[in-house]
């Protein structure tokens, strides 16, 4: 089921819940995920549906006392992952495994750029809630409509730019765009991630016209227009 031996957990649907119109909120149990071990944000795991084949999510909460976890799932195109979420139930099963993912640099810089699709949102917002008072972030969301803003909680000083397609622009155009145009001082951090190809671009963007350090700026393709299961 996996291709990689990592520490798989049996678990079963305890609640959905949508979040906006394309995000999808899925709690899970398991007797065996107070050892999940979740340390950090933008960690991930392995979700292996019954049938078909597994998809990387980002863990949203963890609360290893009740042995459960909250995944936000993206129902777009007709794959098999959106297909099952879009239907499961209380007491459906699956199997997750991990977790994994490296812990996003940030630490000293003054300033955040923060900028996500609605595929890369739940991870961006693990970082939110996790940043000091002594950071400034600059957050930009593309989402699908204007109804899909979500309430954001953080101890950093925060300005929020949420991005609506409604319909009339290519998934990561609007991202792209306002990421070109923004000045970011010298003392920037970023954080990047979404359709690969509009990372990408931003990534370049900020690497050599606004010249921030490399180790400063952390961009991932979560995934790719035409590709079913895009490994960024």
């Amino acid at each position: 089921m996996f291709r990689r031996s990592r520490p798989t957990h049996d678990v079963e649907v305890i609640a959905t819940a949508p979040l906006t119109s394309t995000l999808l909120r899925i709690t899970l149990g398991g007797p065996t995920l107070s050892r999940l071990g979740i340390e950090h944000p933008t960690q991930w795991v392995k979700l292996a549906i019954p049938e078909g084949p597994s998809r990387a999510y980002t863990v949203r909460h963890h609360r290893p006392a009740a042995c459960e976890v909250d995944i936000d799932v993206v129902l777009h195109g007709n794959g098999p992952a959106a297909r099952w979420a879009s239907v499961a139930r209380p007491g459906d099963r699956a199997r997750i495994a991990g977790p994994r993912g490296r812990r996003p640099d940030v630490d000293g810089a003054g300033r955040l750029l923060l900028a996500a699709d609605e595929s890369a949102l739940p991870a961006a917002l693990t970082i939110l809630d996790q940043l000091p008072t002594t950071v400034s972030v600059f957050a930009w969301f593309e989402i699908a409509e204007d109804g899909d803003a979500l309430p954001l909680a953080t101890r950093a000083e925060l300005t929020t730019h949420w991005l609506p397609r409604g319909g009339s622009h290519p998934k990561g155009r609007l991202l792209t765009d306002a990421l070109l145009a923004t000045d970011v001082p010298a003392d920037s951090a970023a954080w990047i991630a979404g359709e690969a190809t509009a990372v990408g671009t931003v990534r370049r963007h900020l690497l050599t016209d606004r010249a921030l350090p490399r180790d400063r700026v952390h961009a991932k393709g979560y995934w790719k227009h035409g590709e079913a299961d895009h490994q960024g």
